[in-house]
């Protein structure tokens, strides 16, 4: 099986859904099974995103587990719906989320750590269906409380159900062809990075990449969890991490 992250960009609208469906339902046929890791619909300023949600009140800042509830929810609703239209295109799944996804923190809301990984339910689930759809960034307390993982923590997510479910590798999907040798919204001459060791990818994450989270990057590096950072919109090969000549 595999780990695919689908980010915000990719699960804005149904336009962009249906190429996430599309590479799942490739995913099964060449992985077997797998896990899709959703982030929150959108970026700031549309209606479902983690900012938006956040918004509603400035309330949240006094309240750091109200807050958690809340921006939980962005990542719960792009599951229902990402569950919804798979089935709707013939790809059985289930949405594990919760304590379903076995993801145990401690209590410092808005930037949990973990405390141990339960994989036995997720594991129950794929002997009933192909694909488990799992919401990101967060998990709960021992007290079943909602937590999250820091800003970008939908990829630390991903990256910890491939460690504990023996995944193969994780692909993280971009509006980019993969790592960049420069950020393309400021420079026009850039060019996508076919593979990278560990440790330079996290020495581009510490001088500002945000490519993906700086705590998944090193998960993925203590683990040994290879890392293919890809297109959402082809099938074209993006940048692997540990570097590789083939997918």
């Amino acid at each position: 099986m595999i780990v695919q992250k689908f980010g915000g960009v990719a699960t804005r609208n149904k336009e962009m859904r249906e190429l996430c469906i599309h590479h799942i339902k490739r995913g099964i046929e060449q992985h077997g099974k797998v896990v899709a890791v959703v982030s929150a619909m959108g970026r700031k300023g549309e209606p479902y995103s983690t900012d938006s949600l956040l918004s509603i009140t400035k309330s949240f800042c006094t309240s750091p587990e109200a807050s958690d509830l809340v921006a939980a929810c962005g990542e719960l609703i792009s599951s229902a719906v990402m569950s919804a239209e798979l089935h709707a295109a013939g790809i059985t799944n289930e949405i594990a989320y919760g304590h379903r996804t076995g993801i145990f923190t401690d209590s410092n809301f808005t930037d949990a750590d973990l405390l141990r990984v339960d994989a036995r339910k997720l594991k129950e689930l794929f002997n009933e269906v192909d694909c488990v759809v799992v919401p990101g960034y967060q998990g709960v307390t021992l007290d079943q409380k909602f937590t999250t993982l820091g800003r970008g923590g939908s990829d630390l997510t991903a990256v910890v159900l491939c460690s504990v479910l023996n995944g193969k590798f994780v692909e993280f999907y971009k509006d980019v062809p993969g790592v960049m040798t420069e950020d393309p919204k400021f420079t026009k001459d850039v060019k996508k990075i076919d593979g990278l060791n560990y440790e330079q990818f996290s020495d581009m994450l510490k001088m500002g990449s945000t490519i993906i989270q700086k705590k998944a990057a090193d998960f993925a590096e203590v683990y040994k969890i290879p890392l293919h950072i890809r297109s959402v919109y082809n099938e074209e090969t993006g940048t692997w991490i540990p570097a590789k000549t083939e997918a």
